[in-house]
């Protein structure tokens, strides 16, 4: 997770939950459109200043005799970090049905949302643009040279704050091709990419990403000369240019996609997906590219005991070169799990995590959330038996090692049927979730908005120092903080100068991000320091960044470790705000600063 120099996270007020809660709900808030018909929010985003937008399916009522089926419109709604409602926005594209796709926030707060709109003939690309007040600023539509299906499936702001949309258009001559556009800020068609993947078939993209040197990856799903579906890659220049294209069968020769993809590096991208084998039905297909050519460098597949429609819903990639994977397994008598899967840069399984909910029911993963200190969150959806069955959010989150630390679940007062169907993490420390809810004083589905506060969970804020080798800190954890524990919750300061010496400091009042020796000192007085340490790494003999710091903080709160611990960190709901300091000879001040690390001491 990229921080801002400096960042404080939410005026730092950690300490308004109970002292046993790493996660607890802030809110949850319905919102009924004025037809008052059924609404149901189909993706979310969160902006800059951690207010929740949700672009919503909001049908109108049926009219005549015999009753038209009902049409839909795009429905935005924006709520406030304290979940006030601060305006909603109605766009009826065509006067047929409408349904949203994705939706991205500008830095100044501008709302771009896509999808899809029927307009009597056919149904074509559709792209909105709010003001932050919610004032609609353009509507544009997209079709292609033919006439059937276009469809807008994601969007993502280039360097220059243009607006790129991925999905496909219709062609009169190889039916469904996959398509790039460009709008700049004002809603000027800048260029448009259309293109057959090389076989006359359907072609689609599903997501894409914007690399350092501005050029565009996506993936999706292409036609291959077999005739099925295949994972589909195409690179673009930052001009809207081809210049390469691939699709890659699963192995059976049937319908294979590419639903989600992450940079690794410089050159090679990760993509996950799904992939159809000759029996079974659908698994998780993951695959990692080189750019270069592309060329495809490996796959891995993975599917529950029993069940199809396992299809990859997130990919990351993390500061310690790992790829995660999570989605959802369908296995006999649990239904469907949350799978959570590592992977490192050659294809290594590192670990796997599946989690059941209570009721042995369907427990589905929708969005993977990579935190500010190491961990990952998962938001998903868990189904609790009984009359009626009950549906709740679900929040889990891991360490770096892949160990699930904690789950969260989560139920909106007054109704059974209350689901997410896209979450994001917002720089506030909250996770924020829409979706759709029966919780409406007019009956029907109402637009969900939902806000879950991560403040007792551990937080990253501040800025590390870039030391004399152009090495960056990191700072992370593994396991939980606990009072009664002796052990089981070290923090990580890695990517420092290898064989020098160090040590952590810490408050127990407040974070701070005040410029300090060429860096910040991230904690406020008065400060603490923990026990003198050794950054280790390679031998003296040689100078690069492979040293780091590691204390377990339930050990040194205990007296184990020596030094002088506070007593407060053996008192449950202290609130803890630590900076790891090492040895950079070179500096003009002999000294190196990570960011900073907020937790709190748990039971």
């Amino acid at each position: 997770m990229l921080q801002r120099c400096p960042l404080l996270v939410a005026a730092l007020g950690f300490l308004s939950l109970p002292c046993a809660a790493q996660s607890a709900l802030a809110w949850s808030r319905n919102h009924d459109a004025t037809p008052a018909q059924a609404d149901y929010g189909r993706t979310c985003t969160v902006d800059d200043a951690g207010n929740l937008l949700v672009a919503a399916k909001s049908y109108n009522p049926s009219v005549g005799f015999p009753p038209l089926p009902p049409t839909a419109d795009f429905e935005v709604v924006k709520w406030s970090p304290s979940g006030v409602e601060l305006w909603s926005a109605r766009v009826d594209a065509f006067g047929g049905d409408d349904t949203p796709l994705d939706i991205v926030c500008a830095p100044n707060g501008d709302v771009y949302t896509c999808g899809y709109g029927w307009n009597g003939n056919n149904v074509q690309i559709v792209v909105l643009k709010h003001s932050a007040s919610g004032v609609l600023q353009w509507q544009r539509a997209h079709q292609g040279p033919g006439t059937i299906s276009a469809f807008g499936r994601a969007l993502a702001l280039d360097g220059s704050g243009n607006v790129l949309v991925c999905g496909h258009e219709s062609s009169l001559a190889s039916g469904q091709n996959a398509v790039l556009l460009c709008y700049s800020s004002a809603g000027t068609l800048l260029w448009s990419t259309g293109f057959d993947a090389g076989a006359n078939g359907d072609d689609s993209l599903h997501s894409l990403l914007v690399r350092s040197n501005g050029e565009i990856v996506a993936c999706g799903q292409f036609t291959g000369t077999s005739g099925g579906a295949n994972v589909g890659l195409a690179r673009f220049a930052a001009n809207g240019a081809l210049l390469a294209q691939r699709n890659d069968d699963g192995g059976a020769g049937l319908a294979d996609g590419g639903a989600v993809l992450c940079a690794l590096d410089g050159q090679r991208v990760a993509v996950a997906g799904w992939r159809n084998g000759s029996t079974g039905g659908e698994d998780w297909l993951l695959a990692v590219y080189d750019l270069q050519g592309p060329t495809l460098q490996w796959t891995r597949t993975f599917g529950g005991s029993s069940g199809s429609g396992e299809r990859a819903r997130g990919i990351a990639f993390d500061r310690r070169n790992v790829i995660w994977v999570a989605g959802p397994a369908t296995n006999t008598g649990t239904g469907i799990d949350t799978v959570v899967r590592r992977y490192d840069l050659s294809g290594n399984l590192l670990s796997t995590n599946a989690w059941n909910g209570a009721s042995n029911l369907d427990d589905p993963p929708w969005k993977l959330l990579p935190g500010s200190a190491g961990q990952m969150y998962v938001a998903g959806n868990t189904t609790l038996a009984g009359t009626p069955t009950r549906y709740e959010l679900s929040v889990l989150q891991f360490d770096e090692t892949g160990t699930r630390n904690w789950v969260g679940t989560y139920a909106t007062p007054g109704t059974s049927d209350a689901r997410i169907l896209e979450a994001a993490l917002s720089s506030q420390g909250a996770i924020v979730g829409g979706g759709f809810t029966t919780d409406g004083a007019t009956g029907g589905y109402d637009v969900l908005g939902i806000r879950v506060s991560l403040d007792g969970s551990p937080q990253g804020y501040c800025t590390a120092k870039v030391n004399t080798l152009g090495c960056s800190a990191t700072l992370s954890f593994v396991g939980q903080s606990s009072a009664a524990a002796s052990s089981g919750f070290t923090t990580h300061a890695r990517n420092l100068r290898n064989q020098k010496s160090g040590l952590y400091f810490y408050s127990l009042v407040a974070a701070a991000g005040t410029p300090f020796q060429g860096g910040y000192y991230c904690v406020q007085p008065p400060v603490r320091r923990a026990v003198l340490l050794n950054t280790g790494g390679s031998l003296a003999t040689f100078d690069d960044c492979s040293g780091s710091l590691s204390m377990d903080w339930n050990a040194f709160a205990r007296g184990a470790l020596g030094g002088s611990p506070a007593p407060e960190l053996l008192v449950p709901g202290t609130g803890v705000w630590c900076q790891g300091w090492s040895r950079d000879p070179g500096s003009s001040a002999q000294t190196n600063l990570t960011g900073g690390l907020y937790f709190r001491v748990l039971p």
